[in-house]
């Protein structure tokens, strides 16, 4: 197999230090480069093309998510994703990153993500993932502020790793720290308060109704007047769930006029 080269990309010196020292001990891994922000790691990939890439998720300026979206299809290496903070590990998956290593992370943890770039590499070229990276981050609805709605949820479960496009949940239910997705007649538990997730998700595409309560639009077939200015949403399929007047504005303002 030919010699990996790696760009580590990190803003944090101890961080840099920690991946170049389990790097060395690599027989089949080069040091293509260190950067220490978002511009310089973009000059980096376009002039030295490196095959795998360790990338830093908060950095100043530019965070990992915008570099990657900066440079060109077939110039887009395999990718780690390292940071701190695991809440950026759904976006990281959605961004079809080869792993994603939480700070801070063992030598056998490191070990298993270059154990998968390692196969990735055998199986297929930089420049192929690359388009792959390309096709998930065109699917994504940017917003004014540059973050993107989710168009896919990660589940973990069962000792795998499953994916959920947004579009096929009918409507979500509170539940404390977490929520429940419901599609059809299953339902799956997600770590999220329901204003946490509320805010990822496109507001064309789902509505809250309830402060426990957000429906998917496209599954709305019927509003039911009920007393003292409530109302009775009911999905296909007949399921019935309430409208109380603290969110009727959320969806008087989806439907472009008053209820």
């Amino acid at each position: 197999m030919d010699k990996m080269r790696a760009l580590v990309v990190d803003d944090e010196k101890p961080a840099q230090t920690r991946i170049l020292e389990l790097l060395e001990k690599q027989p089949d891994i080069g040091i293509a480069g260190v950067c220490r922000d978002g511009p310089e790691a973009i000059r980096m990939i376009r002039s030295e093309t490196p095959d795998l890439l360790f990338l830093d998720v908060q950095m100043p300026g530019m965070n990992g998510f915008e570099v990657l979206r900066a440079i060109l299809p077939e110039q887009t290496p395999l990718v780690i994703f390292v940071t701190g903070y695991d809440q950026y590990a759904i976006p990281a998956f959605e961004a079809d990153a080869l792993d994603y290593l939480l700070k801070p992370f063992s030598d056998e943890r490191f070990e298993a993500a270059l154990q998968r770039s390692r196969r990735y590499f055998r199986a297929q070229t930089a420049g192929e993932l690359g388009l792959r990276f390309a096709r998930l981050l065109e699917r994504q609805v940017v917003t004014k502020e540059g973050s993107a709605y989710l168009d896919r949820l990660l589940l973990k479960g069962s000792g795998r790793v499953t994916f959920l496009d947004v579009a096929d949940i009918d409507w979500i239910e509170a539940a404390g720290v977490y929520v429940n997705l419901h599609v059809g007649s299953k339902s799956y538990l997600y770590r999220a308060t329901a204003g946490q997730i509320e805010e990822r998700l496109d507001p064309k595409l789902f509505v809250r109704v309830h402060r426990s309560t957000i429906v998917n639009t496209s599954r709305i077939v019927e509003l039911q007047p009920r007393t003292h200015g409530d109302y009775v949403v009911v999905l296909k399929g007949g399921l019935k769930l309430t409208l109380s007047r603290g969110y009727r504005s959320h969806l008087e303002s989806w439907l472009r006029q008053p209820l």
